[in-house]
């Protein structure tokens, strides 16, 4: 506990010297709530700026870092000025001090992936090559007359719960909205992040008939990636996987740290150590052929971007195992870090498929069904001792899979009902 005190005054007194703010009492609760708040926004935001190569969502990601960053100096700052207990009160507070403290690191690593797109203003060349094969692509959708959203403000449309996507942004002519207040209009760009089958959905729902695209402004710039290279094309291809799932893992991590530390689960912290350790390993394959790539490229300097995307993305692992140490250590989640997971608007569920489960010996195709989905996204399964982050169409699912889905409080009985039906009979 005391290298975190003094690791907390040294970030006080680093804040003081940066920037001063009007001081307003507000309780762990809150400031734990909101970070955890935060940080979900951050991880859509920053993946969408080096999606459509936008200066704008990358300095709103900037914004909230810097809103986590006074949080964290709040945490810190009520932690000192009320921890009067002694040595075992103090260890209490152990996991809300290193949550405030993971948090913040990772908050500094995504807004470091936002930024690259002023290192690279065409990384959206490269980020857009792997669309269709990650888990919850994020693509932009145009509102059209007649569209049932006209008027409606974000809040009040429950995207997640009703459709199986989320509203990251929305794009309005030069300006860009990112509130809950905001209603949407004909002629809107929605930035969406979702599985396809639901984007697909969605994309009827607002009359939108076009290919899909990423291209946000009316001015196309020409690429330095010269992806009329066969060669260049296949060595893109050879590390894609690596890429997709060194994004996808991190992003996983840190919902799965959290949710360790909610239900205090020895099992699913462990997962997440298994998880930085299988990092280490995808990041130095990735490096190796991100060397080799250099090699075809005129100009090698346009893999900046990408490196520092990877490497943020270790930041990030290493900081969401951070996190998951705690419950490994023995230490007990504190009463007022569960309350605030608890109150955010997206949980985490750990559950296993039954023998009289919905889902067992279903294709992934066919769970796309909301009556199944719930707004829940399987973010990992495992299987025996193997993990599994991704699912072709055909993928099929087993009795006794575990499943690790994320998806909204107000839905989540649902959802556990279809995978374990009789568990949650006799809860």
């Amino acid at each position: 506990m005391c290298k975190y005190l003094k690791e907390s005054e040294k970030i006080i007194k680093k804040h003081e010297r940066r920037k001063k703010f009007q001081y307003q009492p507000i309780s762990l609760k809150d400031i734990l709530k909101e970070m955890k708040q935060k940080i979900d926004l951050m991880i859509d935001l920053a993946y969408s700026a080096i999606k459509f190569s936008s200066k704008e969502i990358a300095d709103e990601t900037s914004k909230i870092e810097k809103r986590i960053h006074e949080l964290t100096f709040l945490l810190n700052l009520q932690i000192i000025q009320t921890q009067t207990g002694g040595f075992k009160e103090a260890k209490a507070l152990e996991p809300i001090v290193v949550m405030g403290y993971s948090i913040d690191k990772i908050s500094d690593a995504l807004a470091d992936i936002a930024r690259v797109v002023y290192i690279n203003s065409d990384i959206s060349d490269f980020t857009q090559l792997f669309w269709d094969d990650v888990p919850e692509p994020i693509v932009k959708i145009t509102v059209n007359d007649n569209c049932e959203f006209i008027g409606m403000k974000h809040k009040e449309l429950h995207f997640r719960s009703k459709y199986g996507v989320d509203l990251i942004a929305i794009k309005r002519k030069d300006e860009w909205l990112f509130g809950k207040e905001n209603e949407i209009q004909s002629g809107d760009i929605l930035i969406i992040k979702g599985e396809i089958e639901p984007i697909m959905e969605l994309k009827k729902l607002t009359f939108d008939t076009e290919d899909f695209s990423f291209q946000i402004d009316d001015e196309k710039k020409d690429s330095e990636f010269d992806l009329t290279n066969p060669e260049v094309i296949d060595k893109i291809q050879e590390f894609k996987k690596d890429y997709i799932l060194i994004t996808d893992i991190s992003e996983t991590m840190i919902e799965l740290a959290l949710a360790a530390l909610f239900f205090n689960s020895y099992e699913v912290a462990e997962d997440v150590i298994e998880m930085e350790s299988l990092m280490d390993g995808l990041n130095i394959n990735f490096e190796k052929d991100l060397l080799n790539l250099t090699q075809l490229l005129d100009n090698p300097k346009i893999l900046t971007g990408i490196m520092r995307i990877v490497f943020s993305c270790e930041l990030i692992s290493d900081a969401a195992a951070h996190l998951a140490e705690n419950i490994l250590e023995g230490f007990k989640p504190h009463i007022i870090l569960q309350k605030a997971i608890e109150e955010t608007s997206e949980i985490v569920v750990r559950e296993t498929i039954s023998a009289d489960s919905f889902f067992k010996d279903k294709t992934y195709s066919q769970l796309q069904n909301q009556r199944y989905k719930r707004g829940f996204h399987i973010i990992a399964l495992k299987r025996k001792n193997k993990w599994i982050y991704s699912f072709k169409t055909d993928f099929v699912f087993e009795e006794g899979d575990l499943l690790i889905g994320l998806g909204p409080k107000e839905t989540v009985d649902q959802w556990r009902s279809c995978v374990h039906p009789n568990k949650i009979k006799e809860d």
